[in-house]
């Protein structure tokens, strides 16, 4: 037998009422404003999420394992200057990887592009921006000199 609780006002062996929970919003249902408004603007497709947002987490994954592995195989061999060395050249090619896969499109903060050292590529071959600069619809936005000088 349930001995009732100090705030409820039940009798001693009084079951107390079930409540209904409120409804949980039905998954599926959508009213149709939301259906217009996903169909206007439906997002990335599956595969430029999974080029341009997922496959960044697991690539810096790998990444961050083989700067571990460096560092752990010289510290084991005693290698300072080859640990430092190696590292310097790990991290430059680890980002030339990321500017060859990531590489947003801003060309007015750069203006004309002359790949360098530091900035290879003018675009990445995954960032969502390839496609429409590739096809001729992106037309570059570059300040203008005028205004500096």
């Amino acid at each position: 037998m349930s001995t009732p609780s100090p705030q409820s006002s039940l009798e001693p062996g009084e079951v107390e009422p079930y409540v209904t929970p409120p409804k949980a919003p039905q998954i599926g249902k959508l009213t149709q404003e939301e259906r217009e408004a996903a169909l206007r603007n439906p997002g990335p497709s599956w595969g430029e999420w999974f080029y341009g947002v997922a496959l960044k987490w697991w690539i810096g994954l790998a990444i961050f394992i083989i700067d571990c592995w460096i560092v752990a195989g010289w510290v084991e061999a005693g290698g300072w200057l080859q640990l430092a060395g190696s590292l310097v050249l790990a991290l430059y090619l680890e980002h030339v990887l990321w500017q060859y896969l990531w590489h947003p499109y801003q060309p007015e903060l750069r203006g004309t592009f002359r790949p360098t050292w530091r900035v290879p590529f003018e675009v990445g071959r995954w960032a969502p921006e390839r496609a429409a600069l590739r096809a001729g619809k992106l037309e570059p936005r570059t300040p203008d000199p005028r205004q500096f000088l």
